[in-house]
């Protein structure tokens, strides 16, 4: 996956996730337009609480 986040960071992984999609689009991994997974599944994939991913996106 794409996307990893540190629970155990001091920064909240509600950023963190907003950093890596950033991270995602600057290395190219992304391009502007391309759909992310929905909140659900992205939330099941990283067994994050969706109200998270949600805040995130």
């Amino acid at each position: 996956m794409w996307l990893h986040v540190d629970p155990r960071s001091s920064v909240p992984v509600y950023l963190q996730v907003v950093n890596e999609v950033k991270t995602a689009v600057a290395k190219g991994m992304l391009s502007p337009g391309d759909r992310l997974p929905s909140v659900r599944e992205l939330a099941t994939e990283m067994t994050i609480d969706h109200n998270t991913i949600a805040k995130a996106y």
